[in-house]
């Protein structure tokens, strides 16, 4: 494939006009990330094909592709079989980053729980590592210790910059570029521990099928991807909502309605002390503890796989043993 590809021609693949450009197949895109792994394309080709394929908007096939390289370049992991890969990369907004309480009772519970991040652009977000570090959750300073904790730990977080530092520098690129990139929905499947259960958050609707069916090609056997709050893989427990699941016990899309039947008034900005208080048990938001618990559950429908109403329960249960 290197041999008769270019970086160039992917650029001229993706820009040829309306008529004459189409996307990138799958071992097209493998090549891509393989240069960007390794560097050897200039920063104009890159900032090309980033923005041609946003244009476009990336396809699932794409995705796959640079993924399967990413998958197969970045470090090994040699730490503590974890359960459940939990991508946070979006921020909360308003509401406070209760999905991180929702990992951290399941992680307690059994689960193990490896969470990653990164790309701190928006200023007034409550960012996953903030709220691990007030909360006393490990988090890691590079990609071994990562690992080491893993094995004392049963959540850790890691910033995507210890494990792929070429990505994470394009996620920083937005400033320069003025939109996000592919690469954005990309690290979200990244699964760098090799977890049996594999989570996506995102905020626009159609990236709910993209990440999907990204998920089937890459043959995650039990995915699920949430229309979060701020784009976090956090269930909204006054809103109905429908997932999309891959797992050989559930159906493909799983509605869940909501459980709070009045719209919830949001915070003018997400605070850690509430995360804190909650935890402790010295605040019961309703809210909040809805929103963790129904987070919790649809986790737990594809680990112990359980129909929704006993998910709730498992949850439910694990919550007040924490």
């Amino acid at each position: 494939m290197s041999d008769s590809l270019s970086f160039a021609q992917l650029v001229r693949t993706l820009g040829r006009g309306r008529k004459g450009s189409r996307s990138l197949t799958r071992d097209e895109a493998c090549f891509a990330m393989e240069e960007i792994w390794a560097d050897r394309e200039t920063p104009a080709q890159l900032g090309a094909l980033l923005m041609l394929m946003r244009v476009k908007e990336e396809t699932p096939d794409e995705l796959a592709g640079m993924l399967s390289a990413a998958r197969n370049a970045q470090p090994t992991w040699q730490g503590r079989t974890i359960r459940i890969d939990w991508p946070a990369y979006a921020g909360k907004r308003r509401q406070p980053s209760w999905y991180v309480l929702a990992a951290w009772a399941l992680a307690r519970g059994g689960y193990p729980v490896l969470m990653h991040g990164g790309g701190e652009h928006t200023a007034g977000r409550q960012y996953a590592r903030q709220a691990c570090e007030a909360l006393g959750i490990a988090v890691a300073h590079n990609w071994q210790q990562a690992q080491e904790l893993s094995l004392t730990e049963p959540m850790v977080y890691c910033a995507l910059d210890s494990f792929a530092p070429k990505l994470s520098h394009i996620i920083d690129m937005k400033a320069e570029l003025g939109l996000r990139s592919p690469i954005n929905t990309l690290v979200r499947h990244l699964n760098p521990a090799e977890a049996e259960i594999t989570l996506q958050g995102m905020f626009h609707r159609p990236y709910q099928a993209i990440h999907h069916e990204t998920a089937r090609a890459l043959g995650d056997t039990r995915n699920v991807v949430l229309k979060g709050d701020s784009g976090e893989f956090e269930v909204r427990p006054d809103a109905d909502q429908s997932v999309l699941m891959l797992s050989p016990h559930q159906g493909e899309e799983v509605a869940v309605p909501r459980v709070l039947a009045k719209r919830a008034i949001r915070p003018p900005e997400p605070d850690l002390q509430s995360l804190i208080d909650t935890w402790s048990g010295q605040q019961q938001p309703s809210y909040g503890l809805t929103a963790i618990q129904e987070t919790m559950a649809l986790v737990l429908m594809l680990t112990d796989e359980l129909d929704l109403p006993q998910a709730r329960k498992r949850a439910d249960d694990i919550w007040h043993a924490r």
